[in-house]
């Protein structure tokens, strides 16, 4: 297994697939002809190559956003005009629409966004005995809009975004306070002045996001690369009479993941009865840049959903085999999720491998910028996830 050449082989495939598709929105002919770019070497080696396409509702996973700053600016001038009931309706809906859009990532706001098409691609190499389990090796192949907070004043994005919220839950309380006692003046322009002043926090939330796309190297389209290029490793294997015995392998790219995982969600749904059939495991990939970075999540979704411990353990008993250094990490909340997340709703044994710090404090400088090019992720990253996956894959078939 020569990891320096199949480094440069995921390299050369992303920097390609930039090249000539650019930032991949989904939803776009970008990441719609980007997916038929993988779908068509995916057909050079694997058993069977398949695409399957899904409606994803583009800009509705973000659109919480203007809401909360909309709904905070309404709230203020209703208490300015002594309405503070109406105030307390508005920003209590507002954070209902937060917690169901972006914690749990539900689609209460697709409805009314425009309808696009996305497409999940995705390999499938069969063992050469009897399957007795099967394991998806998964990336995403959309990128993002770019995060104004990320480029403007990056250091005080998780004070404009935690901040932002915890100016629209103390709307709630206050307002509700105002109402309990309406004759006392002095609580009334208190409430009045403190809540004017979060509008110069949450009113910046409006800007949070630009409507140019990230060209996406790191997040993610270098994972969609890694599990391709593992997916030949294997194929070569097994072309050389060592393949995998019992495993099945399936090489995955979802699209629309910067849309709320709403390609995962869309596979997940589809393939359900076949997971309860197969014992299946997930081994996702998201945000390679670093490998002094390298950790296995044990929740997602803002820590609502629980990811395999167990197979997260098992991975870094393999790194640390392997003299690479990883750990095991819970996703904070409001740090939003992973594609894993979706699977393991339906019952894979899933994890996701992340090379970057991942909390709103600190992430990697060129996440979600316009920075983010294969320059920008480390190929020590790329080796180690290479290197992790397939000892524990060939591992696992052994069992």
């Amino acid at each position: 297994m020569n990891l320096k050449l199949m480094q440069e082989d995921v390299f050369e495939r992303v920097d390609r697939l930039i090249d000539k598709h650019g930032p991949r929105l989904a939803g776009t002919n970008a990441s719609l002809d980007c997916a038929e770019d993988l779908f068509q070497e995916l057909n050079t080696f694997a058993d069977h190559a398949k695409k399957e396409d899904f409606n994803v509702f583009q800009g509705a996973f973000l659109g919480w956003i203007r809401i909360l700053v909309f709904s905070y600016t309404l709230g203020l001038v209703f208490l300015w005009l002594g309405l503070p009931l109406i105030t307390l309706i508005v920003a209590i809906i507002s954070i209902l629409i937060l917690t169901l859009q972006f914690f749990l990532y539900l689609p209460l706001l697709d409805r009314f966004y425009p309808k696009k098409k996305g497409r999940n691609v995705y390999g499938i190499l069969e063992p050469t005995k009897e399957v007795k389990q099967q394991v998806i090796i998964s990336g995403h192949h959309d990128s993002a809009h770019v995060f104004n907070f990320f480029i403007h004043q990056p250091k005080l994005y998780n004070l404009r975004t935690t901040g932002s919220i915890f100016f629209v839950i103390l709307m709630i309380i206050l307002s509700a306070s105002s109402l309990l006692f309406k004759d006392v003046i002095w609580l009334y322009w208190t409430i009045n002045v403190v809540l004017s002043f979060g509008f110069i926090l949450v009113g910046q939330m409006w800007f949070f996001s630009s409507k140019k796309v990230a060209p996406g190297a790191g997040d993610n389209l270098v994972a969609s690369s890694v599990a391709i290029t593992l997916g030949k490793h294997f194929r070569k294997l097994r072309d050389q009479g060592n393949g995998l015995e019992h495993t099945r392998i399936i090489i995955m790219s979802f699209d629309a993941e910067e849309e709320g995982l709403r390609g995962a969600r869309a596979f997940a749904k589809k393939h359900q009865e076949h997971f309860k059939k197969t014992k299946t495991y997930l081994l996702n990939m998201d945000c390679l840049y670093d490998e002094k970075e390298l950790f296995f999540l044990t929740s997602d979704l803002n820590d609502f959903v629980k990811l395999d411990s167990s197979l997260a353990d098992e991975l870094v008993g393999i790194a640390q085999q392997l003299d690479i250094k990883t750990k095991t990490q819970k996703q904070a909340f409001l740090t939003g999720g992973t594609d894993a997340a979706e699977l393991a709703k339906k019952g894979v044994h899933a994890t996701t491998l992340i090379g970057m710090p991942w909390t709103n404090k600190e992430r990697s400088l060129v996440y979600h910028t316009p920075q983010d090019t294969i320059d920008h992720v480390n190929p020590k990253v790329v080796e180690d996830t290479l290197a992790i996956y397939a000892r524990w894959i060939l591992e696992k078939d052994l069992i």
